[in-house]
């Protein structure tokens, strides 16, 4: 049994029929279609199951053959990919490593030139037949690694677009000097072909070892979705000499929300000061940024204590990046003061610097999680235990 070129109404039928079975159990059953393999109808579901969460615009083409696992966790959201492609402009674009084809397709199509390299031929195969099917065909395709591909082309792009792995050999890396293909080694080869390099890397990655590691950084975006790490993204532009602008993004249901400032003005001291009206818990984009203290000094907030990233005022700020509580009161920490402030035993246990961990919180007083109610627990500026009884202000 064997792959095919094209799934049947049958095959089709039958994957959209189990999309409910978990993919490993079907990987395991004897295949009703003696031309495909149930290993590949396993990896459909699988595919279309991720897909769901991951980009629901692939669920439209019945077609559409979903790569291995692992190509579906490196590829980007079609949030983010949207996203990255309102940063770029021009005539033509090339995506250095290709992958599944995501970010070639939702960047590149709206260039009127698009060349995608992918090294893996199983991979390139399966993209190639799967930009037909979305009427990709301004795209090129070349099965190649990116540094043969930097060595023969000849053209000159208005933007290129590279996302090495991080997986090497089954091992994550997290330094930008071990990815593959190595970026730190190839970025004079690639600004041979492009004024306008757009970086994907790692959420994991250290900012400050990209600056330092790479040069011409123009601005530096770090991406959340839903107030979750997902992406780093450096544009590198060839003669850029000055600091960098850091944006923090997050990409919600309500649209998008940015902060930005200079990199090398990023960190600054904030006001330390007591709880009060109002707790404040910067996005995690912020965070990633360390632009933290930068942020809550602007809007005037206190910092509860240096080594925690929670703020506080007596106004409420409408619009604050992050999460927002509304301090209900204060307790001491023990059965009967949490009985009393809490008494169905239930609420959303958050602890920052604090001894217990949530989950040890949850498990000695014997609290239900969910609700309505927040119990944030951290140290103050003196070192001090607070815990605070919370409602959320912002979704």
């Amino acid at each position: 049994m064997k792959d095919i070129d094209e799934f049947s109404q049958e095959v089709i039928d039958f994957i959209l029929k189990n999309i409910d079975v978990h993919p490993y159990t079907l990987a395991l059953r004897k295949s009703p279609f003696s031309e495909i393999d149930m290993k590949v109808i396993a990896r459909q579901v699988l595919g279309r199951k991720i897909a769901k969460r991951k980009f629901p615009f692939l669920l439209n083409i019945d077609q559409y053959h979903y790569p291995k696992k692992e190509s579906l966790e490196q590829a980007s959201s079609e949030t983010a990919a949207i996203f990255k492609s309102k940063l770029l402009s021009g005539e033509s674009f090339v995506d250095l490593t290709g992958g599944m084809g995501i970010d070639t397709y939702l960047l590149g199509r709206k260039f009127q030139s698009c060349t995608y390299v992918e090294p893996n031929l199983e991979l390139y195969k399966t993209t190639s037949q799967n930009f037909n099917h979305l009427g990709f065909s301004q795209c090129e395709t070349h099965n190649t690694t990116c540094e043969n591909y930097l060595s023969e082309n000849k053209k000159k792009y208005d933007w290129a677009y590279i996302d090495p792995s991080r997986r090497i050999d089954g091992n994550r890396k997290t330094s930008i000097y071990n990815y593959e293909p190595n970026l730190v080694e190839l970025q004079h080869k690639i600004s041979e072909i492009a004024d306008n390099v757009l970086v994907k890397l790692s959420p994991m990655q250290d900012i400050s070892e990209c600056v330092i590691a790479l040069e011409n950084v123009h601005k530096i975006w770090v991406i959340s979705i839903q107030n979750e790490v997902k992406e780093l993204l450096l544009h590198l532009k060839k003669g850029s000499d000055s600091s960098p602008i850091i944006s923090a993004i997050d990409l919600n249901k309500e649209g998008e929300t940015e902060y930005a400032h200079l990199f090398e003005e990023r960190v600054c001291n904030v006001n330390l000061g007591e709880i009060k009206t109002y707790l404040y818990q910067p996005n995690a984009a912020i965070i990633k940024s360390e632009l933290q203290n930068r942020y809550a000094s602007q809007l005037g907030l206190e910092k509860l204590n240096p080594n925690t990233q929670l703020y506080s005022s007596d106004q409420l700020i409408e619009g604050f990046m992050g999460r927002v509580f509304a301090v209900k009161q204060c307790i001491n920490l023990n059965k009967k003061e949490l009985k009393k402030a809490l008494p169905q035993m239930k609420a959303n246990v958050i602890t920052k610097n604090f001894p217990l961990s949530a989950q040890e919180l949850v498990r000695k007083y014997k609290l239900k999680e969910g609700g309505d109610e927040y119990l944030i627990a951290f140290k103050d500026f003196e070192g001090g235990k607070v815990v605070a009884i919370c409602n959320r202000l912002k979704k």
